[in-house]
């Protein structure tokens, strides 16, 4: 037997093995490139979109092209690349979709115009650092415009010293893309809730879904109401006119006392923490709004102190309300309990919702646990009964350890309970009534604290937010947007100073060196034995 051919066969053997099996890996790769498709093997499908998503994809009367200028390199801020990224696999999932009309993703450098697709020539792009959804038959609409602000000199006393990461952290967050801020151990706002999802579907459906006429939402005036151009961070409700203006409505401002009639563009009238009574004139008005022309109300009241004046009662809406199967009692809940108030700001936490059949608008809630951050609060109490022509709810409740006192303002603290007229909890804080039998229904939103709304816990407080956006979109009648979830956000933070990572750098290099070594040390010893 000659051993040295058959030494010979055995690594001919070998290699036709290893060529063979290259072979088949880089075929494999080659058919998998050509198939664009993704699994998503995460639990709760965390990378894949909703089933309302799809749904609404599916309503788009246009094609659309996602172009995105931004050059995405490590100049960048952090929160700009990681919006990119976090946008990256949004789109990507959308772009593969099976919808009726194309979605198209465009990654584009203006400064290098010859590399330009054809099919993004008829859109003419020449503005930078944006991300914008274009369509064939329909205009331009910006999602996020990035404008580069260098760090301020921190030498100069006139001015604060901000970052350049600072000024873009600020752009993000003013964005909405992302929600639920923390601040981090190092001082620094971190995102905790993704909202892509909700803010690039509506944005589509804005451009290119079924045209609808345009609505206006009305802001009471004249009985010291808050204001919808009122910017100040805390209790200004600047951003309630935005979430409204995302709605496809315009934001502006209405005294009834000097209409004969609500405009007939009113598609909502909004009373905004109000401080005196409603003239009859008024409350006609408001009556005929919304029994006769089909409109919607939503009403922010706070508990009525000695400083507003008469409430008369509940500053002359009373009557109305109660035609509609809702009670808002002049009353102040009261919770005892430190821990249903948060540390740091003192909001107070609403978290019970109903036990039954649980409404559209807080399903999600419900879902995500979500609190929502409240001030003072009045109860409002669902009447609805089955002869009447309106179908009434209560959504939020305070919790098991509250109390509606009565006369209040009267009482000193600390409070005692009043058996007989006092309220235990959970006590009814949102309430909402639609007519039951037309087609084309109106609606009546009452939140018992304005506070829910005002700027401070929308931006910083996603179940709020969440809260604020469902209840538009149900007076507004864009059901089908309202159970669009957010998405968490899981972050993992790998702190080491430069001897850790130089060690690491050091250990990631030397130990596969030195297997191979060993690797070539094993083979010459079986060789040589």
């Amino acid at each position: 037997m000659d051993f040295k051919q058959a030494k010979r066969n055995r690594k001919l053997d070998r290699w036709v093995i290893i060529v063979l099996l290259s072979t088949l890996s880089l075929s494999i790769n080659f058919l998998i490139s050509k198939f664009n498709a993704s699994i998503d093997l995460t639990p709760d499908k965390k990378y894949s979109l909703s089933r309302e998503s799809l749904a609404l994809l599916n309503k788009m009367e246009a094609p659309v092209d996602v172009v995105i200028t931004i050059k995405n390199d490590n100049q960048l801020p952090k929160v700009i690349q990681k919006l990119i990224l976090d946008l990256e696999l949004l789109l990507e999932n959308i772009a593969q979709e099976s919808t009726k009309q194309v979605i198209r993703v465009h990654y584009v450098n203006i400064d290098v115009p010859k590399v330009k697709q054809e099919s993004l020539q008829k859109y003419k792009i020449t503005e930078p650092n944006i991300i914008a959804l274009y369509s064939p038959n329909r205009a331009k609409k910006t999602l996020f415009k990035y404008q580069r602000k260098e760090s301020t000199n921190p030498y100069d006393l006139s001015q604060n010293f901000r970052s350049s990461d600072a000024n873009a952290r600020q752009l993000v967050w003013e964005s909405g893309f992302y929600s639920d801020w923390k601040e981090t151990g190092q001082g620094v706002l971190e995102p905790k809730v993704f909202r892509g999802e909700q803010l690039v579907i509506e944005a589509i459906l804005d451009l290119v879904g079924p045209l609808k006429e345009k609505n206006v939402a009305y802001f009471t005036r004249g009985h010291g109401e808050a204001s919808p151009t009122d910017f100040d961070s805390d209790t200004g409700f600047s951003e309630l006119r935005r979430i409204i203006e995302e709605s496809n409505l315009d934001v502006t401002s209405i005294d009834l006392s000097v209409t004969d009639a609500v405009p007939p563009d009113a598609k909502i009238i909004v009373i905004a923490q109000p401080q005196g009574a409603f003239l009859d004139k008024e409350i006609g008005n408001l009556r005929d709004f919304v029994n006769r022309d089909g409109g919607s109300v939503i009403l922010c009241i706070d508990p009525a102190s000695e400083s507003t004046g008469l409430d008369n009662p509940v500053f002359g809406l009373r009557n109305l309300l109660r035609e509609w199967g809702i009670r808002c009692h002049d009353m102040l809940v009261y919770d005892g309990n430190m821990a249903n108030y948060d540390y740091f700001s003192g909001a107070y936490y609403l978290s019970t919702y109903p036990t039954t059949k649980s409404h559209e608008i807080i399903k999600p809630l419900m879902e995500k646990e979500f609190r929502i951050f409240s001030g003072d609060c009045r109860p409002v109490e669902s009447l609805s009964s089955q002869n009447s022509n309106f179908i009434s709810r209560e959504l939020l409740y305070s919790s098991r350890d509250s109390l509606a006192l009565s006369g209040w303002a009267k009482r000193k603290k600390p409070y005692v309970k009043n058996r007989l007229l006092d309220i235990e909890g959970p006590v009814p804080i949102i309430a909402i009534s639609e007519t039951r039998f037309k087609k084309k229904k109106s609606k009546i939103a009452v939140i018992g604290s304005s506070s829910i709304v005002s700027n401070k816990n929308l931006k910083r407080n996603t179940g709020n937010s969440f809260l604020c956006r469902n209840i538009i979109r149900w007076v507004n009648e864009d059901v089908e947007l309202l159970e669009i979830p957010p998405t968490p956000l899981d972050r993992y933070t790998i702190t080491m100073n430069e001897d850790d990572f130089t060690r690491m750098t050091y250990l990631s290099v030397t130990v596969p060196m030195v297997i191979v070594a060993l690797g070539f040390f094993v083979s010459w010893l079986r060789k040589e034995l």
